[in-house]
């Protein structure tokens, strides 16, 4: 193996995941050198038409898929089944996050998948896992951040009306949890020969990498508010990653704030009397520099709230991290997304400038022939038959 290639070239993964928890995983797997065959169904990914389009495909779909080789497959066709067997036995690696059973309706459950490759390591992700009373029922990132207390939580935080993150953390956790599975099964297999089903459930996912648990399990929530908004100068907003009390702290030692609060005040009062003296002198800087600046010099942690959008990307380390590629979308069209977040001494990952995702069943032909050593003839044969579809 080559140090300076990529950690994970060689290795075929086989993806029959949908929409985000199973290409987000699979996707980090092909910037790590997999070879990544996406498996779409005659529809296309619903994700396709997310987000910005300019006549390609759009930018949710780009995001989470390029990198990867995509062949087009109507599970459903008489012989599709027998077709995935046989790519199966060829695959280190399987990932699905069908609802539980779907796979099992297909004929592609564990059992089948194990008995044709036994080494073969499969990732299911589902919103309550394979089994238990919540199985089948549907559930996307929201819905487990509901069912979690995150919603609630941060309602009660912010004291405004509960609404869900404008973020899939559900999915994009469990996504890497799923990876960490995936790849640690991998090792297992590679030393025994036998492969193991990784079953992640995402609302197990979100309980396990909550830092806040320990207070739902201990009984003494709510805890202090921390992490606060505040206004600041030129307009500007800046969190400070503290709690009002250390912040009061701080403060009065190396900013020289006295306390307000007159004798015989609540304590409502006087938590309100220092937020205010706290306001006032955040404010009381002649520029917002000058702000950070003693910020940075108290060894208090700060962060400018940006908007969402290219302010967002405007960040200092933005650039000078390589966070963003420039890229193509599946019609040529000049584009943009993120880079592989993995940075490793010697070895490679991510994705090349001016690459570009699938299209729908754009690599029948070259996949299965690298894969399963069909021909041409076979490829039109299964064309032909309603199994293998293309744009």
């Amino acid at each position: 193996m080559d140090i300076k290639g990529f950690p994970l070239e060689g290795l075929k993964v086989l993806d029959l995941s949908r929409v985000l928890a199973g290409p987000f995983a699979t996707r980090m797997l092909s910037d790590l050198g997999a070879d990544v065959l996406k498996v779409e169904p005659p529809e296309g990914d619903v994700t396709r038409h997310f987000g910005k389009s300019d006549e390609g495909v759009a930018g949710f779909y780009l995001q989470q898929n390029i990198g990867k080789r995509n062949i087009c497959i109507d599970l459903k066709a008489e012989g599709a089944r027998e077709l995935v067997l046989e790519l199966c036995k060829e695959a280190d690696m399987l990932v699905e996050n069908f609802r539980p059973g779907v796979m099992k309706r297909f004929g592609l459950d564990w059992e089948s998948v194990h008995a044709v490759n036994p080494k073969l390591v499969m990732l299911s992700i589902s919103g309550f896992g394979q089994t238990g009373p919540e199985a089948k029922r549907a559930a996307y990132a929201p819905v487990v951040h509901a069912e979690a207390g995150l919603i609630a939580r941060q309602a009660e935080i912010s004291g405004g009306h509960p609404t869900d993150l404008q973020y899939s953390l559900a999915d994009s956790y469990s996504s890497l949890h799923g990876l960490v599975g995936l790849l640690a099964a991998l090792r297992v297999a590679e030393k025994t020969g036998e492969g193991q089903h990784v079953d992640i459930a995402m609302i197990n996912v979100i309980h396990a990498t909550d830092d806040y648990a320990h207070w739902a399990l201990d009984g003494v929530w709510p805890k202090p508010k921390e992490n606060q908004v505040w206004d600041a100068p030129e307009g500007k907003r800046i969190l400070i990653a503290s709690d009002m009390k250390w912040i009061w702290i701080v403060l009065s030692k190396k900013a020289g704030l006295v306390d307000p609060t007159p004798k015989g005040a609540s304590l409502e009062e006087k938590v309100a009397a220092r937020h205010k003296a706290v306001t006032d002198h955040i404010l009381s800087y002649p520029s917002f520099e000058a702000l950070t600046k003693a910020l940075d010099g108290m060894n208090l942690a700060w962060g400018l709230v940006r908007k969402f959008g290219e302010e967002s990307f405007s960040q200092t380390s933005v650039g000078p991290n390589g966070v963003l590629v420039d890229v193509e979308d599946d019609k040529g069209n000049a584009r943009r997304t993120v880079q592989s977040p993995y940075k490793f001494s010697q070895s490679k990952s991510g994705i090349s400038a001016g690459m570009r995702p699938p299209r729908r069943g754009e690599h029948n032909v070259d996949a299965l022939k690298d894969w399963i050593g069909a021909d041409e003839a076979r490829v039109s044969e299964l064309t032909e038959k309603g199994i293998l579809l293309s744009e």
